[in-house]
């Protein structure tokens, strides 16, 4: 199975973390995020990966040199966009994409059983406390509970026979459009995801990660 990491994101959230590197390259722990992507695709034996990638990718090459195929936008193209530039590199029909800054467990091998065209989903903490209010009276407090809804962990398994536009998002003009079509199922995860998008969430992973240890 070969897989495509959308690795070209500015990381503006992350400032001034990523002023001179790229998301990817911020470290987590002391190792940059972009390495949890490929510890976990190893351990399912994935090892041919196209990096998609454009904001100061040359960082990303001083430090792992040829271990990946690499795919430069020129201009930012949307996740939709930075798959369309990089199939070209893809021998197989399906692939796996994933997003360079999600960290998660989830058992990858178990997910490509489910076939093309899947997305994995998962539920996720609320960014804000919870009030329990009956008429007019608040009756409990909940500190960022899990909620009972579906998100998109950013992690897919996808086929050729999927049309990704020259530039957009996978997330507004690709997936919605195959579940439209009945032809995107779910693989829902239950284990660990968090997104690392602000100095806030990095400070969480990494709590989170020093603790699993």
């Amino acid at each position: 199975m070969e897989a495509i990491i959308l690795a070209g994101g500015v990381g503006k959230r992350l400032w001034p973390l990523t002023r001179d590197i790229p998301k990817p390259m911020v470290p987590v722990n002391g190792k940059p995020l972009l390495q949890y992507q490929l510890d976990v695709l190893k351990v399912h034996k994935v090892e041919r990966i196209v990096l998609a990638c454009g904001y100061k990718w040359e960082k990303i090459k001083q430090y792992y040199g040829t271990k990946f195929i690499y795919s430069v936008e020129d201009e930012p193209l949307g996740t939709a966009g930075a798959v369309r530039n990089a199939i070209e590199h893809i021998d197989g029909h399906d692939f796996i994409v994933l997003n360079s800054d999600d960290i998660t467990d989830i058992d990858i091998s178990k997910f490509m059983k489910m076939g093309s065209n899947t997305t994995a989903v998962a539920h996720f903490h609320s960014n804000f406390g919870i009030v329990d209010v009956e008429g007019d009276k608040i009756v409990q407090f909940r500190e960022k509970p899990m909620m009972p809804y579906w998100a998109n962990v950013g992690l897919h398994l996808l086929n050729k026979d999927v049309k990704f536009p020259a530039k957009g998002a996978l997330e507004r003009d690709v997936l919605p459009l195959l579940a439209k079509q009945g032809k995107l199922k779910a693989y829902k995860h239950t284990g660990f995801w968090h997104t690392v998008n602000t100095t806030k969430d990095l400070e969480e992973v990494e709590a989170f990660l020093n603790k699993r240890q």
